[in-house]
């Protein structure tokens, strides 16, 4: 367990670190994809997210070919995003977490480390805050 939480903040300070290096690479490299990407962002429980939009160019495939060639360019999506977590040394701490689609033409991507839930481990975290600060605070106004 504490091997985990060892890797929970490698991965966090490495995450944060790197975040601007794997924006800049996909903004660069957008012009010769069918899709853009919709500011890749970082939340309060170091999840990984972003939305893809399919650029009106590729609605004519997206009609022809259907979900087959979203999901297609999703994955391919997903396998630049590992290797471009393989540079930073992230490849086997980050898993695709949800990859929902929002509309005909957008797909919304999270990705978060996988070895724990960092949503309940903050959830956690702010319960025993929480507690001990109302316990400090009911002993405190008592005596």
């Amino acid at each position: 367990m504490f091997k985990k939480l060892k890797n929970l903040i490698t991965y966090c300070r490495t995450i944060k670190k790197n975040l601007n290096n794997i924006r800049t690479h996909f903004i660069l490299n957008s012009e010769n994809k069918p899709y853009e990407i919709i500011n890749i962002q970082l939340d309060n429980a170091y999840r990984i997210y972003t939305v893809i939009n399919f650029k009106p160019q590729t609605q004519e495939d997206l009609k022809k070919y259907g979900y087959y060639y979203m999901d297609n360019e999703v994955k391919n999506f997903i396998r630049e995003m590992n290797i471009e977590l393989k540079k930073i040394g992230l490849f086997e701490y980050v898993g695709l977490s949800r990859a929902d689609q929002i509309d005909d033409n957008s797909v919304w991507i999270v990705m978060e480390y996988r070895f724990l839930k960092t949503t309940k481990v903050i959830r956690n975290i702010i319960l025993i805050f929480s507690t001990l600060l109302l316990s400090f605070i009911l002993f405190f106004t008592l005596f």
